[in-house]
């Protein structure tokens, strides 16, 4: 690490909410303030931060930017079939490959001690994981590049050789979850029929807000019809002729705000519901605020044209199939947005819900599902023969993984303090109607000491 002052944690996550709904950035402490493995979970900006401060390979490829553990899971390809991939590309941005597998490795660490396992498991989850890449990568960098490219884990090979008894009967079970989250489901539990039919989200303040119950400075001045028909319009340009012809099926029934996650609580999403003319065509789209990636004031590239289609094209390069229905727009606040299926077959593994053992067994699959993505943008053969031999790279690899988990603990008890001292609000925020001066961190209350 860098021997050059350390820039303040916090004041980077302020500068971060600055930009973001301020009835929601007290949700977002909350959910932070939960654990050291939460904390880390919302804080990919200050692990950007200090990855640019120590030297790096220069082997460049699409990154995902957040590669924790959790960043990782089921959905469903074009072709209706459950995959396992790198499912959040927020963050997504060429660079160096190894920052990507240093963000996973230190995931596992604080995941490890989450779950009160011993530093020698602790040591062993991420070393097993960071070899998995590089044996992964190594025979990659020995396949046509056709191959290599259509390259996909199916669930059985997964179920069958990568997964140990306790991870193959969590997977069951998240499988099988996953199997049941489409649009239908999202709509029986998110949504109620108003007596003549039509489809309402619910309104469930603060955390989902109905646009037509958003206050107009929230609105741009313009009625909800409106923005969400001019965001319709762009979204459906950025499209590829065959699904403007399926999104042209449908029409917006409701849309409303609703919160998501840990890092990117206090973004702008949403979630619109479309039907169509048979009583089961029913499509729930979510649209996300995409802001500039954390990594990109560290690498000189080129500035994207639009933060959402930088997000979509990421996406695409990285997964082995990716979402029809991804697409951008730009809000008419101007905030630049990408926009996605909300629930199809999307699930994540729970990490409460694994062993040792069981951990390992996930570490090396999102290892080796990491190298997949990182092959189909980089030079694998030169990440390769970076490696040279993956036993002794994950060794080295495992001393940046304990120095950066010892920061992330470190900088939650930071967190925790500024609670507690009460410059940080963590309280539930109200159901009033959200304004301008409803934020829980803003820089009149936090001082950085």
């Amino acid at each position: 690490m860098s021997t050059s002052p350390r820039p303040d944690s916090l004041a980077l996550l302020l500068d971060q909410e600055a930009r973001r709904l301020p009835w929601l950035v007290p949700v977002r402490h909350s959910r932070m303030a939960e654990s050291p493995f939460a904390f880390f979970r919302g804080a990919a900006a200050v692990m950007a931060s200090d990855l640019s401060r120590q030297p790096h390979s220069g082997l460049m490829v699409q990154l995902c930017g957040d590669a924790h553990l959790l960043n990782f899971g089921f959905y469903a390809s074009p072709e209706r079939q459950l995959l396992f991939d790198i499912n959040d590309f927020d963050e997504t941005h060429p660079g160096p490959f190894e920052w990507d597998l240093i963000r996973l490795a230190t995931s596992l660490l604080l995941a490890a001690r989450s779950l009160g396992l011993t530093e020698s498991q602790q040591n062993k989850i991420c070393r097993r994981a960071v070899k998995a890449y590089g044996e992964a990568i190594e025979h990659l960098a020995t396949l046509p590049f056709l191959a290599m490219w259509s390259l996909r884990l199916p669930l059985e090979t997964l179920m069958n050789e990568k997964a140990g008894p306790c991870l193959r009967s969590h997977l069951e079970q998240v499988t099988a979850t996953a199997l049941r989250r489409n649009s239908r489901q999202a709509v029986r539990k998110l949504c109620e029929t108003e007596p003549n039919g039509r489809l309402r989200i619910r309104h469930e303040p603060p955390l989902i807000w109905r646009f037509d119950q958003l206050p107009p400075e929230w609105m741009a001045g313009m009625e909800s019809t409106a923005w969400t028909d001019q965001v319709k319009g762009l979204y459906i340009a950025s499209l590829p002729a065959a699904q403007r012809h399926v999104i042209a099926q449908f029409r917006i029934s409701d849309v409303a705000l609703k919160a998501v996650g840990v890092g990117s609580i206090g973004t702008r999403c949403g979630m619109t519901v479309f039907i169509g003319d048979h009583p089961d065509d029913v499509l729930v789209l979510q649209g996300k605020q995409a802001e500039t990636s954390v990594l990109a004031p560290y690498l000189d590239q080129r500035v994207p044209d639009h933060q959402g289609k930088r997000v979509v094209q990421g996406q695409r390069l990285m997964q082995t199939a990716s979402d029809p229905f991804l697409g951008w727009a730009t809000n008419p606040s101007g905030d630049e947005i990408y926009i996605r299926q909300f629930r199809d077959w999307k699930a994540s593994v729970e990490v409460n819900a694994l062993d040792a053992e069981g951990l390992k067994d996930y570490g090396k699959l999102c290892g080796w599902t990491l190298a997949k993505a990182h092959a189909r943008s980089g030079n694998r053969k030169a990440i390769a023969s970076e490696i040279n031999t993956p036993k002794l790279y994950a060794r080295a690899l495992l001393e940046q993984a304990l120095e950066h988990a010892a920061l992330a603990e470190a900088d939650y008890r930071l967190m925790l303090e500024a609670i507690a001292a009460g410059r940080i609000t963590t309280a539930g925020p109200s159901a009033d109607q959200p304004t301008s001066t409803s934020a829980g961190f803003s820089p009149r209350r936090y001082s950085g000491s």
